[in-house]
C-alpha cells in the first residue's frame, strides 16, 4: 500500500515533458505543422508562428481572444517544456473558406498578436498573475493545464486572459 502511495506521488510531481519545440507542439496536438496551424519561423532566436483555425462569423472580440490564448500558449509551452532561454510567438488566425464543397484554409496577416519575452519574464508574470512559483506548476503529471494556469486563459475567469496577456506585454494589432 505505501507503495502504490508512493508511486502516486511521485507521478503527481512528475517534471512536464521535455524536448524541442517541435516535439513540444506535436506532444500536445493543439496546432500542427501538417495543418499549417505551427511553425518554426526562427530556430535562433526562437519565434514561433500559432495559428487558430477561425471562420468569418467570428466576432472581432472573439478572434482577439483567440489570439491572445494562442500567443500566451505559445510562451508557456516552451518555458514548461523546452530550455530555451527566450521565445517570440507570433499568432495570427488560419481563416476557414467554404467555396461549395470545397473547403480551404487561408493564413491571414492581420489580426495578429506578438510577444517576445525571456524565460525569467515569463516567470515573474506567472508569479506575479497566477501565483505560482516554477513553471511546473502550470500542468498537471499528464501536461494538461493546471487550474491556475486555466485562470490566466480564460476571459470569465480571473486574474484572466487580458491580464495575462498585458503582463506579459503581448501586443495585439488589427
Amino acid at each position: 500500500m505505501a507503495l502504490a502511495f508512493a508511486a502516486c506521488v511521485s507521478a503527481a510531481h512528475a517534471e512536464p515533458f521535455k524536448g524541442t519545440i517541435e516535439q513540444v507542439i506535436e506532444k500536445m496536438r493543439d496546432y500542427s505543422a501538417s495543418n499549417n496551424t505551427f511553425q518554426v519561423l526562427s530556430k535562433q532566436p526562437l519565434h514561433i508562428r500559432l495559428s487558430p483555425k477561425m471562420v468569418a462569423a467570428e466576432t472581432s472580440e472573439s478572434v482577439k481572444t483567440e489570439l491572445l490564448r494562442a500567443a500566451t500558449y505559445g510562451v508557456y509551452r516552451t518555458f514548461i517544456h523546452t530550455h530555451v532561454d527566450r521565445v517570440q510567438v507570433t499568432a495570427r488566425p488560419l481563416l476557414m473558406v467554404i467555396n461549395g464543397e470545397h473547403r480551404e484554409f487561408v493564413l491571414l496577416k492581420k489580426p495578429s498578436a506578438t510577444v517576445s519575452v525571456s524565460r525569467a519574464k515569463a516567470l515573474e508574470v506567472a508569479r506575479q498573475t497566477l501565483q505560482v512559483t516554477s513553471f511546473s506548476q502550470l500542468v498537471d503529471a499528464h501536461d494538461m493545464w493546471t487550474d491556475k494556469m486555466e485562470n490566466g486563459r480564460y476571459v470569465n475567469r480571473k486574474p484572466g486572459l487580458h491580464k495575462l496577456a498585458d503582463d506579459l506585454d503581448v501586443d495585439f494589432s488589427h
